[in-house]
Parts: structure tokens; sequence; C-alpha cells
């Protein structure tokens, strides 16, 4: 049987991974898509166990010392996992595993798998630094989820995150 692939998607905050991802999974039926879970609050149009799985401190912390997790990341002030079985078992089925994740969790899975990774990097639109910012800006605050102050922080890693962009296979 021919083993799976994991395609890895990653993107400075705002610039539209989620998007992306619910149209590749519409387009692709029979790919998977590897739920993370987070301890950050779920927004008003989010599904428990579709979008993410939602847990609080502690079941996360319990998580991550067993083992149950690829790979975490502390991310805009919450934590990030992604679970390590389904990942394992779409490889071992031939499937396709779709994974929106952060740069650094992204670079993560690359490590520990870099024969079944095709990593895709999406940069957000502008002409420049001051444009792009400005840009993830008006689209986070236009999920009207989180404070200015917020808003700031996630953006604090966006120089960060492109310095990631050239680690991966293809960029868009």
């Amino acid at each position: 049987m021919k083993k799976g692939k994991l395609v890895v998607l990653s993107a400075p905050s705002g610039t539209g991974k989620t998007t992306i991802c619910k149209e590749l999974l519409e387009r692709n039926k029979k790919w998977k898509f590897s739920i993370s879970a987070t301890t950050r609050p779920k927004r008003e149009d989010e599904i428990d166990g579709k979008d993410y799985v939602f847990m609080d401190i502690k079941k996360f912390e319990s998580n991550e010392r067993f083992g149950e997790f690829l790979e975490w990341e502390w991310v805009h002030g919450n934590r990030y996992g992604t679970p390590i079985v389904p990942i394992e078992e779409a490889l071992d089925k031939g499937q396709i595993m779709l994974m929106d994740i952060d740069v650094k969790g992204g670079m993560s899975v690359i490590e520990e798998f870099p024969d079944d990774c095709i990593s895709i990097f999406i940069e957000p639109p502008g002409n420049d630094i001051n444009e792009k910012i400005s840009i993830l800006w008006d689209r986070i605050k236009a999920r009207n989820c989180e404070s200015d102050e917020a808003i700031n922080k996630r953006l604090l890693r966006f120089k960060e995150e492109m310095n990631y962009k050239n680690l991966y296979q293809h960029t868009f």
C-alpha cells in the first residue's frame, strides 16, 4: 500500500489559512483534516471537534506529558498541539492529511516526517511589510473576536513567521 502524505499549510495569522484549507477540502473530498487541540476560547462560529479540539490547560498538559501530541507550541498566549494518532493513521492508510498549522509547528512536522510532507507557506498580500501588517490587522479586526491588544500580540510574531517561508517547499 502506498504511504500517505501530509500537506503542511502555514502562514502568519490573518493570511487566510483556514479559508484556503476549507476550499482544498471541498475540492478534495478524500483528504483528511488534522484537527489541532487548543487552550484558546472557542470563537462563535467554531465547532468543537471539527475546527479544533478545545481543552483546558490541565487536559492539554496531560496530553503533552503522555506524548499524545506530535508537536505543540505557545501561540498568541494559548497552546496549540497536533494529535499524533490521526497523523500516523493517515500515513499508514495511504491518505492525504491537510494540516493548518503555525510556522513553528509546521517545521516540527516537516522535521519529524521529512519524506511524507508537502510544505506550503502562504504569504499575506501587500507590497511591503507595512502594507502586509496593515492588511492582516484589518482582517483580524474584522473577525470581531479579539481586542486591539490581542491583535497587536498576534502581529508581533509576523516578522519572525516570515523568516520561515524559505524553509517551506512552496511559497504563494
